[in-house]
């Protein structure tokens, strides 16, 4: 069964000029954009913070104390096979308190990252983001 649809001429014109527009548009990512960006990186990928021969080159020593380890009991022996959630013991919930994992604190405070990968990331998340942005479109 093949029926024919009556489109509206100004909804088809609205269709093909969307039409004209993404193909204008992929035309000029595979003629001009994408050639251009290949050179870019290809420069990028010459450069001397990608040509690393030796990772001790961009090795950052980190000075910190291991804190001591933290013990856990297996509570599931078989001594008790309740599996219901256990209430706070004044049996009203705590407003403030918001759950989740504890989490253990560097002894020494906040620990330095390595500026030479920072300065690598810094550099290759934008032209990353742009090659997903363009392929997208």
């Amino acid at each position: 069964m093949s029926s024919l649809l009556k489109v509206d001429r100004e909804l088809k014109s609205k269709v093909e000029t969307f039409r004209t527009q993404i193909s204008s548009e992929a035309e000029h990512l595979v003629a001009c954009f994408f050639p251009k960006k290949l050179l870019e990186l290809d420069q990028f990928l010459r450069e001397p913070i990608l040509n690393v021969t030796d990772l001790k080159e961009i090795h950052s020593e980190i000075k910190f104390r291991v804190p001591e380890p933290i013990l856990f009991t297996n509570s599931h022996d078989g001594m008790d096979t309740n599996t219901r959630k256990r209430k706070l013991d004044d049996g009203l919930a705590d407003e403030s308190w918001q759950g989740g994992t504890k989490t253990a604190v560097m002894p020494e405070g906040i620990i330095k990252c390595n500026t030479k990968l920072v300065d690598l990331i810094e550099r290759v998340k934008p032209e990353i983001r742009t090659l997903i942005e363009k392929c997208n479109t």
